[in-house]
C-alpha cells in the first residue's frame, strides 16, 4: 500500500486510526514473501489483533519475525535494533512502533536515534509511526500535527494516517503528492482501488 522506494517511512496516525494495524499487515505481506522483521515498540500490540493478522503464517514464517519491547527506552536499544539488520535486505522490514511517546514533545534522544536508524533504509525497508496531535494553532491542512518536527520529515517520508471524517471502516492515508483511502478488515487495512 506504501512504496519504500528505498526512503524511510513515518505514519503518524490519529489515535485508533489504525497504524499497527497497518503496519502488522505491512509484516504478514513480508512474512508471506519470505522476508524478514524487526518488530521493535514501546507497547507490545494486542495479541487477538496480532494473531488475526498474522493467522496464514506458518512456524516457519512466524520464526522470521523478531520482537524487541524497548518499553521506554528507544534511543538505548537502537544498537540492538542495528545490529539485527546488519544482514537485512529489500525483501525485509523494521518496524519501529510508537518510536516516541504519544504525548508533549519527542524527546531529543528518541529523535537523534530515529534519525540515525534512518541509515538503514538504503538497503532495507523501515517503518517508524507515532501518535499524531490536533493542531490547535491552524496551520495545519488535516488538523492533524506529526511527531518530531522537521527533523523527522527531513528525513523521514511522512504520511499520516486518519478516520474518514464521514466513512465508518474507512481510513485515509496521505503524504507528499499521495491519498490512499483504505478499509479496516480483520487482515488489516485493505487500499480501496476505485
Amino acid at each position: 500500500m506504501i512504496d519504500f522506494e528505498g526512503e524511510a517511512v513515518h505514519i503518524s496516525a490519529s489515535p485508533g486510526a489504525g497504524k499497527t494495524t497497518l503496519c502488522l499487515g505491512i509484516v504478514s505481506d513480508t512474512i508471506l514473501n519470505r522476508g524478514r522483521v524487526i518488530w521493535a515498540c514501546r507497547k507490545m500490540p494486542d495479541p487477538d489483533r496480532f494473531r488475526e493478522i498474522l493467522h496464514d503464517i506458518d512456524e516457519q514464517g512466524l520464526m522470521r519475525i523478531s520482537i524487541l519491547n524497548f518499553s521506554s527506552d528507544f534511543a538505548g536499544k537502537l544498537e540492538l535494533i542495528l545490529r539485527g539488520t546488519e544482514d537485512f535486505g529489500r525483501d525485509d522490514v523494521v518496524v519501529v512502533d510508537d518510536w516516541c511517546e504519544n504525548h508533549g514533545r519527542a524527546r531529543k534522544d528518541d529523535i537523534s536515534a530515529a534519525k540515525k536508524l534512518s541509515s538503514i533504509a538504503h538497503k532495507t525497508n523501515l517503518i517508524i509511526t507515532s501518535s499524531s496531535y490536533e493542531d490547535a494553532s491552524g496551520i495545519s491542512d488535516s488538523g492533524w500535527m506529526t511527531r518530531g518536527g522537521k527533523q523527522i520529515e527531513s528525513t523521514y517520508a511522512t504520511f499520516l494516517l486518519l478516520k474518514h471524517p464521514k466513512k465508518d471502516g474507512i481510513r485515509i492515508i496521505s503524504g507528499e503528492d499521495v491519498v490512499i483511502l483504505a478499509r479496516m478488515t480483520k487482515k488489516g487495512l485493505e487500499k480501496i482501488v476505485s
